[in-house]
């Protein structure tokens, strides 16, 4: 993970213990939280997920992913999203990204 992360040496632990590296690659890891447009795709909701949102390569499936982790609990993984080919990402301000993706129902 990146030395320039805004996790802390125990979130850091937390997510290379939830993200095991014999199947997959860090390349960073930063403090999130998940927010969705939907059904209104003009209004942002807070989706209650926070966490280490960690940027990661999945050599076993041969794939990128978007995965968070839970640092308050135990849960490890809670949220993850592929990047697919032909993924759009948007750096809407300095702490907002955003992306199109499917929500869970």
């Amino acid at each position: 993970m990146s030395s320039q992360s805004t996790l802390t040496s125990d979130d850091r632990i937390k997510v290379k213990s939830s993200i095991p590296t014999s199947s997959k690659k860090i390349h960073t890891a930063a403090l999130a939280r998940i927010y969705f447009a939907h059904p209104d795709p003009n209004s942002w909701s807070y989706s209650g997920l926070q966490g280490a949102v960690v940027f990661a390569q999945d050599n076993t499936k041969n794939a990128l992913f978007l995965r968070m982790v839970d640092l308050v609990g135990t849960r490890g993984v809670i949220w993850e999203h592929e990047l697919y080919e032909g993924f759009e990402y948007f750096q809407d301000r300095p702490f907002f990204h955003s992306f199109a993706g499917d929500r869970d129902t």
